[in-house]
């Protein structure tokens, strides 16, 4: 049995460095699946603890999902999980003995933004560009106006400064001038409320109008849209309140609970397990 599923780190344990684990999974997913790209957080997998975030068409999962296990053996970790209680895609989870931490690396269809399809596929293979670290991702301005709507304001238009700063927002925005321009199209005819909005940030300002302005889009395409804020809907109310593995990414960070044994055998009642279930 793999020691991850009985064991923790010892205390005072240096989390490894993953980003040469990381790197070679996304550079063979990149090779292989040209309409893969990661649309956001990529640095936060790299260097911390944080997931990758990517896009790839549903008829890719199964071939990614063998690819996923096949870099899972290579580097002895496990046990590999497949959780599909997110409705966008799929979550391939597993787990590093030599850490606290899951490594989560998701595969989506699209973004969603107050009920409706912000980015889907082919947006952003528009929006896309080749990493000199040899893995596809969005380019810095359209994580930058993905981070704006999805971290950096709260209902009704209000600023969140903690999203702005954690997510590096204004940095972005200021690396990447013509993704930024290229990105505003993800928000329809609200992207002019939008570009004066980041204007305005750039300026250290911020525009509430403006952005109540797009939520006001948002939630009018979301009319348009009546599945996706179903599953929005759904996914609140069932699976996030249900899902052992969902717990542990959205309430402690990814950290394992101490008794991984015990997690596992739960985790075991509702997800394939392809390598090492418990």
């Amino acid at each position: 049995m793999n020691p991850s599923t009985t064991g923790t780190p010892r205390p005072g344990e240096p989390e490894p460095d993953r980003e040469e684990l990381w790197l070679s999974l996304m550079r063979r997913v990149t090779d292989l699946f040209p309409e893969w790209a990661i649309w956001k957080n990529a640095e936060s997998a790299l260097h911390g603890h944080g997931d990758i975030d990517s896009f790839a068409p549903p008829s890719d999962w199964p071939a990614i999902e063998s690819v996923f296990l096949d870099w899972v053996r290579e580097h002895g970790l496990g046990p590999a999980i497949v959780c599909r209680h997110v409705p966008q895609g799929p979550h391939f989870v597993t787990l590093d003995e030599r850490s606290a931490y899951l490594m989560q690396f998701d595969v989506k269809i699209r973004a969603t933004f107050r009920g409706c399809t912000l980015m889907d596929v082919d947006d952003l293979k528009g929006l896309s560009e080749m990493d000199e670290r040899g893995f596809r991702r969005i380019r810095p301005g359209g994580e930058a106006i993905i981070k704006l709507l999805c971290n950096g304001m709260h209902a009704g238009g209000a600023q969140n400064p903690k999203g702005l700063s954690d997510k590096r927002v204004v940095e972005l925005l200021r690396q990447d001038p013509a993704g930024v321009d290229l990105a505003l199209r993800l928000v329809g005819r609200a992207a002019p409320r939008l570009k004066r909005a980041v204007s305005a940030l750039l300026e250290g300002e911020w525009d509430q109008p403006s952005m109540r302005a797009v939520e006001r889009w948002a939630k009018l395409k979301a009319l348009t849209e009546p599945g996706v804020a179903a599953s929005r809907v759904w996914f609140n109310a069932v699976p996030l309140k249900r899902c052992p593995v969902l717990e542990v990414i959205r309430r402690h960070d990814r950290r394992v609970p101490d008794d991984r044994a015990a997690w596992l055998k739960k985790v075991a009642r509702g997800h394939r397990m392809p390598l090492g279930g418990a």
